[in-house]
């Protein structure tokens, strides 16, 4: 799922993620009727990293944080969830980001209930509830192409629905499945069912409020 102009030769992954800005994501696994979702956000469009891509919520290492104290922080910053009801089940391999210099942590954990959603409208556009059945199924999958520097690339990307899941996001979601694949090869091929992609606006939804009483 990797775009074709990202450098991928483990010599730019080795020097990038030497000197390389520390972030850590959440793929957040959790039960809805009977099917499993992962919970993704639209960035703002005026953020200055990535606005408006859809991505996993996360962010920069505050500290000495752990990988999975920072992905839990974020995601309890960015979407309400409660970092007390998530259990970690491991890590993705990381993904360097030329661009923006991140090296990308992808922690996965499951929570087994929905969360309550209180997105934060500083970061946060639109939650998505997304079947992980969905990035299970190859008629997902699509491929665009995108001039950068005067040549022609393949972009693979998810097509949720005409909203799309590319670069980092994508990468991660691309090795999950190959994961899923190789331990439940029966429960993981098509025919797939499909239950809805569930989209809130944050404008419907309680943001996260200043604790600090309003000053008179």
């Amino acid at each position: 799922m990797a775009p074709a102009y990202r450098p991928l030769d483990p010599k730019s992954y080795e020097e990038g993620s030497k000197t390389c800005r520390r972030a850590a994501v959440l793929l957040l696994l959790y039960p809805r009727e009977g099917q499993l979702y992962v919970v993704l956000t639209q960035r703002r469009h005026d953020l200055p990293d990535h606005p408006g891509q859809i991505a996993f919520p996360g962010g920069s290492r505050d500290g000495q944080e752990t990988v999975a104290q920072t992905a839990l922080r974020e995601a309890q910053e960015e979407v309400g969830v409660d970092p007390e009801k998530v259990e970690v089940l491991g890590r993705l391999t990381h993904i360097y980001i030329p661009p923006s210099h991140f090296c990308i942590q992808i922690v996965v954990g499951y929570t087994p209930e929905p969360p309550a959603w209180r997105p934060n409208p500083a970061e946060v556009e639109l939650v998505l509830e997304v079947p992980l059945s969905r990035f299970l199924d190859p008629a997902t999958r699509r491929v665009t192409q995108v001039t950068r520097n005067g040549r022609v690339w393949d972009v693979p990307y998810f097509d949720l629905e005409g909203r799309n899941v590319w670069g980092a996001t994508a990468m991660a979601l691309g090795e999950f499945v190959i994961l899923l694949r190789e331990v439940w090869p029966q429960k993981t091929r098509p025919p797939l069912h499909h239950p809805p992609i569930l989209s809130h606006s944050v404008r419907r939804l309680q943001p996260i409020r200043n604790a600090e009483p309003a000053r008179r």
